[in-house]
This record gives structure tokens, sequence and C-alpha cells, in this order.
């Protein structure tokens, strides 16, 4: 971090008044870029030669979407680089780690205003020749906003979403299926994995794609098999006169039916050298600049927010702090990022493969709203998901193992935090691993979001998949469905006595949330436990009601939050809400803060960003 200070004067060619960084060329690199007031995250490929052929702007799917398939389009990426052209990587305004509101009303207007802004960030850096890739919505903004980025080679419509109408109305029945229903109240549209205003979903709507493209750049249409003769493909097809690709298993891909995605390395490959083949055959210099700190919010009193891009360890896993300025006045080159350790600390654990921005980017949220609370907190990718590691392609990283446990350990080294002013928090899997390391390395507090491991001890079945006694949670269902094992132990735990069920709990072979909890309190943590109706019914089938019971006859005491809304990855509109209301409320507790900013993402304008 200090060499964002020492050569700031490098970035003549980027420079802008609240943002500091270097210019350099790796294969990989995270940077801000876009308007000072509103900084997006991109990741730029490049290759190691330093000049492209081309360069090609990747604009990925919104919400669950992209989630699912951010380790292909970083493989993507990867692989342009590899034929010698540069690729970037990037998410809209209020998308991601990005800055601004995900309910903003002119969010749609910012989207295509975002992908004109990485359009113009590989121009500057060198790039003679510009092709744009577009995934599912990402084909259909990128479409729209063509006709504002200049000349462009190519166009990938990739999976492409043809008309805002039918995207929107197939989300919402998919949202309704998987999480249930909404709070009428608030207007707002709900997508799986993120939120829009109603002003904006009604832009959308409007949207569609048509053609012929302005300047009838080369087209690659990649549709599944299951729509290629339909009316609307075969439409398209007639106006914009592509190349074709047939998609086959996509669905694994864009929408996998559970955490685990099924990349298509294959069409992937093929989509990489239909762009290498079109790119031109010389190269020119390629120089992007490369920004590492920036303001992503003011807060309504003026207190100013900053992101700062790390890689820490040795498996250099990638990771954003976020931490207030040291005052209002600060300049570019003069914000505090130094290495003294930070006087309150706030550490993030993702679950399964999902990356650092946790479910429909409460992480985000939370950590921009902590630093109002001059909280410095650190959301990182463990190796093998997001930006961390690399991708393996016959391997998915498990959920559990000793490699997550290395991670884990690193991240609470690089943040920095002494213990007594430390809180961690995770869902699911991330949940579990704030305890875990509570009770390694001590916390002052831990928020468990919708956790369904209680054990303390070290199980194979732990480290390689979630446990087979663990629910099958749907999210649609009341209850959770237990997998044969599971319905053994159930019957056993309906005639054990409890001090037995719960030796069988301390030695690893069941859950039980008492041996967990308990432990937690001895160390000193504070707890806070946030759990969904599936999987406050899984806390009750393990006999969550009798340990809690035991615990306060003993003077143990937790804080337990059970909404009777929710699901269990947490995409439910209103229990994110919850979350982030009630995680900023246990942070400012933590810490003896009485005046609390309001966490609710209805309220994201607070930020000035």
């Amino acid at each position: 971090m200090a060499s964002n200070r020492l050569l700031v004067c490098l970035l003549a060619t980027y420079r802008q008044p609240i943002l500091t960084g270097v210019i350099t060329i790796e294969t990989q690199l995270a940077t801000w870029f876009g308007s000072a007031d509103r900084p997006l995250l991109g990741f730029v490929h490049v290759p190691s030669s330093g000049t492209v052929r081309e360069a090609v702007v990747m604009c990925p799917p919104l919400g669950k979407e992209h989630i699912d398939t951010y380790r292909g389009m970083r493989l993507l990426g990867e692989k342009l680089a590899a034929q010698g052209m540069a690729a970037f990587r990037f998410e809209y305004a209020g998308v991601g780690d990005s800055a601004g509101a995900e309910d903003d009303p002119d969010a749609l207007t910012l989207w295509l205003k975002s992908i004109v802004s990485a359009v113009d960030y590989v121009r500057r850096a060198g790039a003679e020749s510009v092709s744009i890739v577009g995934l599912r919505v990402g084909a259909l903004l990128a479409a729209s906003a063509l006709q504002e980025c200049g000349a462009v080679n190519s166009i990938v419509l990739w999976d492409p979403i043809l008309t805002g109408r039918n995207y929107l109305r197939e989300q919402r029945a998919f949202y309704a299926i998987s999480v249930g229903e909404d709070d009428p109240a608030d207007s707002r549209v709900s997508i799986m994995g993120g939120v829009l205003a109603p002003e904006c979903a009604d832009q959308l709507s409007r949207l569609r794609i048509t053609g012929p493209f302005l300047g009838r750049p080369r087209t690659l249409l990649a549709v599944k098999s299951s729509v290629l003769d339909s009316r609307a493909v075969a439409g398209l097809a007639a106006t914009l006169d592509p190349e074709m690709m047939i998609l086959e298993n996509h669905d694994a891909f864009t929408s996998p039916p559970s955490f685990y995605v099924d990349i298509p390395y294959t069409h992937i490959s093929e989509i990489a050298q239909w762009l290498d083949r079109h790119a031109p055959t010389s190269s020119s210099a390629f120089t992007p600049a490369i920004t590492t700190t920036a303001r992503v919010a003011v807060t309504e009193v003026g207190e100013e927010v900053f992101e700062t891009l790390e890689r820490f360890g040795a498996q250099e896993l990638f990771a954003i702090r976020t931490h207030p300025a040291t005052s209002p006045e600060s300049e570019a080159g003069n914000i505090s990022t130094t290495d003294a350790p930070p006087e309150r600390g706030l550490l993030f654990f993702t679950t399964a493969i999902e990356h650092r921005v946790g479910p429909g980017r409460s992480w985000v949220t939370i950590a921009r709203e902590a630093a109002a609370l001059s909280v410095t907190s650190l959301r990182f990718d463990r190796r093998g998901v997001g930006d961390s590691g690399p991708i393996d392609a016959d391997n998915p990283t498990s959920v559990y193992s000793h490699a997550a446990d290395e991670d884990a350990r690193t991240a609470v080294a690089a943040l920095g935090a002494d213990p007594r002013n430390l809180v961690m928090t995770g869902l699911c899997s991330g949940a579990w691993t704030s305890a875990s390391m509570a009770l390694q390395m001590g916390a002052r507090s831990t928020i468990l979001v919708n956790m369904i491991l209680w054990s303390v001890r070290r199980k194979k079945s732990l480290m390689d998949a979630v446990l087979p006694e663990a629910p099958r949670i749907d999210p649609g269902a009341e209850t959770t469905k237990l997998p044969l094992r599971g319905r053994v132990k159930g019957v056993l735990q309906s005639r054990l006595p409890y001090p037995a069920w719960k030796l069988l709990g301390i030695r690893g072979i069941t859950q039980v949330p008492e041996v967990m909890l308990e432990a937690l309190c001895k160390r000193g943590v504070d707890t806070t436990v946030i759990l969904s109706p599936a999987d406050a019914a899984w806390f009750n089938q393990q006999r969550g009601p009798e340990g809690v019971a035991r615990m306060t006859h003993r003077g143990q005491t937790f804080n337990a939050i059970m909404p009777p809304v929710g699901d269990h990855p947490s995409y439910h509109r209103d229990l994110r809400n919850i979350v982030q209301t009630k995680a900023i409320s246990s942070i400012a507790k933590a810490f003896g803060i009485t005046t609390v900013p309001r966490a609710d993402t209805a309220n994201a304008n607070r930020f000035i960003a």
C-alpha cells in the first residue's frame, strides 16, 4: 500500500482527484476505474509481453447469474490473454464491489455508462482494436451500449437475454419459486441475488436486442440448443447475419441446481478461439493504469469511505480492505493506508464458491456502513474462489478443507486487528469458519448467518464437503429434508437423553448447537446467530432449544434472531435487509457505539457515491 503513495506521480495518464495507484503490467491486475465519484472495479488480463492485438471488454450478468458465472468469465479472460489479447472484466455501477447503490433509480443508465467507461479504459491503455463479450443480460446491456462505444471489431452475444421484459418475467418467477415473496409494501423489484428500483425495472423491460448494429461488427451468436429454432433467435439471426454457436447443458453454468457450477470449458475455448481468429495480427503496447485505492462512499454527515485492493499471503489471496479516511480533507496520495493495526476490525468469510461480495452484495453494504463506525474490514477470496488462486478444471474447490482454514488464518493476520477488537462473520460454511477462527485465534464477536454445522471437532467430512447429515435445504419449503444418515440420527436423537446426544456432538459425530455456542461463550466471544426459517428448523431438529435452555441456566447467553422469512443462501430481499441491519447493530454493540446508521438497502442513498 505504501507504493500507492510513493508512485502516484506515475498516474499522469489516469489521475483523478481521489484515486491513488501505480502503473504496472502483470497477468491479472485489479483496478478501480471510471469516474472519481463512482469508481468501478475491474480486472485486466494482459499478456506477459505487454503488447496486445486487441482488448476484449467482458460484460457480466446480474445477480446470482453473475456469481455463478464468475469463474467462467475469469477463465475466458485468462484464455484471451494467453492468445495475445487483453481482457477486461468489470462490475457495473452498484453491482459487485463497484461503488453506488444497487437499487438506484438510474441504475440502467449507469450500467450502460459502465460499459462505455470500460471500453474507454482499454483504449486509453493502448488498445487499437476492441471487441465485446456479453453474457446473459450482459449481452443485452452490451448491445444497448454499443452505439456509444465507438468502433468495435467484434461482439459475442453469449446465451443472450433478447428482451428485458422476458428477463424480468423469468427472474421474478424464479425468485418467487426459489425464495418466496417479498414484503408488498416495498416497491423494489427482486431478482435472484439483487434488487432493482421500480424505475430501473421499467427501463430494463423496454430493452431488446435488435440489429443491425452500428458499424456492423462481426457477431457471434451463441445460444442454447433449446431456443435455436425460436422465432426470436431466428429473427435476430436474420438481422445480424452472425456466426452461430450451439450451447449444450448451459443452464448448469448460468443457473446450476446446487452451489457447484459446471463451467463450460469447451464453449469458453470456442469463444476465445473465435475472437482470436477475428482479432488483428499486429500488436500495440498496452499499459493499463492500475488504481488500487478509491473513495467508494461519502456518508450523509460527510465521512469518506475508501477501499484498497490487496493481495496477501503465500497464495496471494485477493482482498478488498474498507476503511475510513483519516480526515475529510485527505487528498490523493495522502490517504491513510498505513500498516498500523486497525483499532476496530471486521472480517468476512465466504461460503461455498461465492466470492467476496457475499449473498446479494450484503458484505459490501455492511463493510461500507461499518466504515462509518470507524471499523476497518476485509473481505477476501479463498484460493480457488473469485480472484484467488487458479481455476481447477477437474476439482471444484471444497467447501471445508485445510486450505480454507489456512486462508482464513492468513486473512486474520492480514487484517491485523487485535482479537479483542475483531468481529468475524459469514454465511453457512463461512459462519462455521468464523466460529472456528474465533475459537482458534480469538475474537470480540461473531455473527453467524444460516449456520448448519455446529461441530467444533475437525472431521474429514467437514474438510472434504458438506456433512452428509446436513440438511438439503429447499428454500421454498417450510422444513428441511434429511438424507438417510440424517434420518437415522433423527431417530436416535428422539430417543437418546440429551446428555448422550450432546456427547455425540462433542465427539463430532453429529451436530449439536450447544457444543459450538458453549465453546464460543467459554472463549469470551459474544455471538449473534441469524437463521432463516429452514435453518431454524434444522437448529430445532438438532435439539437446539434444549441446549439454549441449559446455557441460559448456566448464565451463558447469545443473541438469536430467527426471522419468519428468507432462504438458506440468503437471496431473499427482506432477509438480506434483516442481516444487514442486525449485523451493523451487532458490530456497534460490540464496540460500545450507541449511534448506529441504518443498514437497510432501501436507504443505500445515505452514501453519496
